[in-house]
């Protein structure tokens, strides 16, 4: 992914925060000549998060497929895949501005990470993989649930999955907020996002605030 440079992400935190915010990705590996991509929820390793908050590189990602999703067949240990996780985006009209030229454009976050890959196929270690992404994704839902009565049903059903596990080589983010613009226009750009009646383009315009230093 190109990058740049005033679109560099400000810290490894936010990366992370992107990873953990936003966990439903995208699995990217090769089918002969052709790529081939998956949408599934990945997740930070549970002993790689505090790690993370420094920087993404040497770091693990868990994720799962359904089985009958013949994908996995084409990748064996050891394959180099791409993971991509979309953060915040929307359009941004010229009509936020003051004054003239303008042009449209689209702010967005967005982290790529590749890595090798290694497939899970036991039983237990498939299960601690949906038990993690339960658990990360459950961590911003409210109230939360409470997995414990339907551990049974999990364990009859996760063969019904492969899980995998992926080690972060490189990482790459683009944190595309409006830092090129003139500051009347990066305030005008964060205003209006932040008082848009929808909650979306609300936490962009927080993304935005944040990145272009109007705490």
């Amino acid at each position: 992914m190109w990058t740049p440079r005033h679109f560099a992400s400000p810290s490894p935190l936010h990366d992370f925060q992107v990873i953990d915010e936003y966990p439903f990705g995208l699995f990217v590996t090769r089918d002969h000549a052709a790529p081939v991509a998956t949408h599934a929820p990945m997740l930070v390793h549970p002993e790689d998060r505090e790690r993370a908050t420094s920087g993404l590189t040497g770091i693990r990602i868990l994720g799962h497929l359904a089985r009958e999703n013949s994908q996995w067949e084409s990748v064996a240990d050891g394959d180099q895949v791409l993971l991509i996780f979309q953060g915040p985006q929307g359009y941004v009209s010229p009509t936020v501005y003051a004054d003239e030229p303008a042009a449209p454009t689209w702010n967005y976050v967005a982290v790529h990470l590749t890595g090798p890959i290694r497939l899970i196929h036991e039983h237990p270690r498939m299960l601690d993989v949906i038990d993690h992404t339960i658990d990360a994704t459950e961590r911003y839902h409210v109230p939360h649930w409470n997995a414990a009565p339907s551990r049974g049903y999990h364990e009859r059903i996760v063969g019904g999955v492969v899980a995998f596990e992926v080690e972060v080589t490189h990482a790459i983010s683009s944190h595309k907020l409006s830092q090129d613009q003139p500051p009347q226009r990066r305030q005008d750009a964060v205003a209006d996002a932040l008082r848009s009646d929808d909650s979306a383009r609300r936490v962009l315009g927080e993304w935005m605030r944040r990145a272009n230093g109007l705490d």
